[in-house]
């Protein structure tokens, strides 16, 4: 169980950071190609796992 909060929480994380991100963009703090680079990098840090994964 630990490790499913464990996933939802890099999830939410995820879902937060990205959405900041594009709002940063938005705002004009972070040009395309940052906002890019920035996104892939929660990627890498807060990869969600696909729910078979889990199992």
């Amino acid at each position: 169980m630990s490790e499913m909060k464990n996933e939802m929480k890099n999830e939410m994380m995820y879902i937060l950071v990205t959405r900041l991100l594009e709002k940063a963009a938005a705002a004009g703090l972070l040009m395309q190609e940052e906002l890019y680079a920035a996104k892939r990098l929660a990627l890498e840090k807060y990869r969600p796992q696909a729910v078979w994964e889990l199992g």
